[in-house]
């Protein structure tokens, strides 16, 4: 049984799949099948992402902190 190899992509602007009618937001980073990532490199939607775009992702998936 084969499995699909995937790698870390930095979502460079929001868009869906129109094959699978996932959507991915602007600024975070998903795993994605080599096959696709491919192709949305090609239409620039997505690139490898830097130490800079793991932080920025990283800082949008923390909660913000009530001010007291």
């Amino acid at each position: 049984m084969a499995t699909n190899k995937t790698r870390p992509a930095f979502i460079a602007r929001s868009f869906t799949d129109n094959g699978t009618m996932r959507t991915y937001a602007a600024g975070t980073i998903h795993e994605i099948d080599e096959g696709a990532f491919a192709n949305y490199e090609h239409a620039g939607l997505i690139r490898y992402p830097t130490a800079e775009d793991k932080r920025t992702a990283k800082a949008a998936q923390e909660p913000e902190t009530p001010a007291s």
